[in-house]
């Protein structure tokens, strides 16, 4: 049941904004309920600085407007998919090396976390003997520790997004310093089951992500337990209206189909199951038919494209263009098709050149 609460002092503006709500929720009946909050003292206790105010389930999502019907009726038709999705996105793992990289994927893991009410942890992972620029070589490992600790904080306290910037966010946000390599503790942490999502940069210093070109990234995507969103440098989050499933129907976990399934349901996405074909190849492979209808079945709307290309990247970068794509799916089922994703060359083209997140499934959850 969505909680909807309208914050005003009974002006014109505050009854206009109730009056949307009603009319929204006619076009769109949900089970809901509402509240409308007009004492100065109860007001107080809110962190708005003006009204009338809409708040879903407790979150502030329009401040000194009055949202139209039909902008009322798009926040109930998203919430109420998240209501209905059983995916969970409680708890974000954000790996950091304190790169710009880094920095962007952290900023765009606050925009996220916002969006679906998420907290995030801020996990640094070093190791003394081989870091090149460990300025305490022949001190006493605390001391190297204790430094890793304060750039840590001051990280998080110089990237955290707060009100009044793009996006405001109260997020609950964690750290921690761990020694180990990369890849592995990463992995590890996911193996966990603290985590639903990582989210991480596409290039990084050396000594910590490397490259998404590199080998640590390919690891974390292959051995990871938790989705994995690869962030693009300088890409800032958007909802995710469009999102591009590169399939190569081979047979697999059903499971992975469902977490998407869910997850486009979750953000109100449409689906679009894309099939390229290369050169050498002809015609769809059998297994299209399959994987269509799993998501038909599923309640979810596919659009299904097969378009033919010199190169899978080329011919996604393409259609993610001409498609207004904001999100391309891949999953570590499609072993021979990924691992042509995160080949040096491909890898750059596709996350550098296209500017486009990339979300990758593990196989099973």
């Amino acid at each position: 049941m969505l909680k909807l609460q309208i914050l005003g002092i009974g002006c014109r503006r505050s009854k206009a904004l109730k009056d949307n709500v009603l009319e929204a929720l006619k076009r769109y009946p949900l089970n809901v309920t509402l509240e409308e909050i007009t004492e100065v003292d109860e007001l107080m206790k809110f962190d708005i600085s003006s009204t009338p105010a809409l708040l879903i389930n407790g979150q502030v999502v329009a401040e000194d407007a009055v949202l139209s019907v039909e902008e009322i009726r798009e926040l109930l038709e998203r919430c109420g998919a998240k209501e209905q999705s059983n995916l969970r996105l409680k708890h974000i793992l954000v790996p950091t090396d304190f790169s710009e990289s880094s920095k962007g994927a952290f900023v765009y893991a606050q925009a996220l976390a916002a969006e679906v009410d998420a907290s995030i942890k801020v996990v640094h992972m070093y190791h003394p003997e081989f870091d090149v620029g460990n300025p305490f070589m022949d001190e006493p490992l605390t001391a190297f520790e204790q430094n890793k600790r304060e750039t840590l904080t001051e990280f998080i306290r110089d990237n955290t997004i707060h009100s009044g910037e793009s996006v405001a966010t109260a997020t609950r946000i964690e750290k921690e310093v761990v020694i180990g390599f990369a890849a592995e503790e990463i992995v590890r942490l996911t193996k966990t089951g603290k985590f639903d999502l990582v989210v991480m940069g596409t290039t990084g210093e050396a000594g910590f992500l490397g490259r998404v070109l590199g080998q640590v990234s390919t690891q974390v995507a292959q051995q990871s337990v938790s989705p994995v969103l690869f962030v693009p440098r300088g890409v800032t989050h958007r909802l995710f209206k469009n999102v591009l499933y590169a399939a190569k129907y081979q047979p697999g976990d059903e499971a992975v189909m469902r977490w998407i399934t869910k997850w486009t349901v979750f953000f109100s996405a449409n689906l679009h199951l894309v099939h390229v074909l290369e050169s050498k190849e002809n015609g769809f492979q059998l297994e299209q038919v399959d994987m269509e209808r799993h998501f038909h079945r599923n309640g979810q709307t596919v659009q299904v494209a097969s378009i033919k290309s010199e190169s899978v990247i080329d011919g996604l970068n393409q259609y993610a263009r001409e498609n207004k794509i904001d999100l391309v799916v891949l999953t570590a089922l499609q072993r021979r098709f990924y691992e042509r994703f995160f080949h040096r060359s491909v890898t750059k083209r596709l996350l550098i050149n296209s500017k486009l997140p990339l979300l990758v499934v593990p196989s099973k959850f």
